[in-house]
């Protein structure tokens, strides 16, 4: 269950939350979020988790969206504050393993067309030797053994 209570002054939106923000009361949140919150109107707001206990990743998903909205999170507890913790460094975290993308698709493709690559594949093949392939079915072997575990549970 989750009581959620919201009061306005006109420097300040401030909404309490008190108890478990999971499931269904996140889609109450969601909806009460919604009908009432407004942005642009030079007041801060202020989401008060102090007395939540539990936040499932609905919750999380929907505490990131608040984020967005550059609602300011108050929570003492140490549970609560990890979970803010989390939804910070995941957004960054995010962001990184985006640009890291970007930049390595850059590099793949220019490394891909460069013309010393194309003459050089024929080089790099004679060069692979026996410990190579023994490597790679090293490898195999390990992959189909944890396959076959893991459909064994």
């Amino acid at each position: 269950m989750l009581k959620i209570t919201r009061t306005e002054t006109p420097a300040e939106e401030k909404w309490i939350l008190q108890g478990r923000l999971v499931g269904p009361w996140v889609r109450e949140l969601r909806t009460s979020w919604r009908k009432t919150h407004r942005t642009g109107n030079g007041r801060k707001c202020v989401l008060d988790l102090n007395d939540v206990t539990f936040i499932d990743k609905g919750g999380e998903r929907l505490l990131r969206a608040m984020a967005r909205q550059d609602v300011q999170f108050v929570a003492g507890g140490i549970y609560i504050r990890h979970v803010l913790e989390q939804l910070k460094t995941n957004r960054k975290s995010g962001l990184s393993r985006f640009i890291a993308c970007l930049f390595a698709g850059f590099v793949a493709t220019v490394f891909s067309f460069s013309p010393s690559r194309q003459a050089n594949l024929g080089t790099l093949n004679a060069l692979q030797d026996t410990a190579t392939r023994r490597n790679a079915s090293y490898w195999l072997q390990g992959e189909a053994q944890r396959v076959s575990r893991f459909r064994n549970r």
